[in-house]
């Protein structure tokens, strides 16, 4: 649809979620910091570089121990399983192991991509 009204594709390849699904995932500002980080992936992601780099992106470069602990245990406890669930990463070694990125992270990424260009 997006695609139709600004002459242009979105995304380069399917995503398998329903729109409530895609909804859900995406209300998260740290899952979609999560989901562009995802993205740039190339082969496996320790979950503590995910963790850095959203709390940099949140927080700003300076950020606090206390600020990096709050997302580590959000993710660990919450997001980790949602972005598996939806297909941005896998987690064969649990949530605080070694992070692989999923068919889903890249048209995500992408999506929100778009998004942000058409809205400001």
């Amino acid at each position: 649809m997006f695609g139709r009204l600004f002459g242009r594709q979105p995304v380069s390849s399917t995503i398998s979620l329903s729109l409530d699904e895609l909804f859900n995932l995406c209300r998260v500002e740290r899952r979609r910091h999560a989901i562009t980080i995802m993205a740039d992936v190339e082969d496996v992601i320790p979950m503590r570089t995910l963790v850095d780099e959203v709390a940099s992106r949140e927080f700003g470069p300076d950020r606090t121990t206390n600020e990096r602990t709050t997302v580590y245990t959000t993710f660990y406890q919450q997001h980790i399983a949602i972005l598996d669930d939806a297909d941005v990463l896998s987690a064969p070694d649990g949530p605080s192991g070694m992070l692989v990125p999923g068919e889903n992270a890249e048209p995500l990424s992408e999506l929100l991509s778009f998004i942000e260009s058409v809205s400001e």
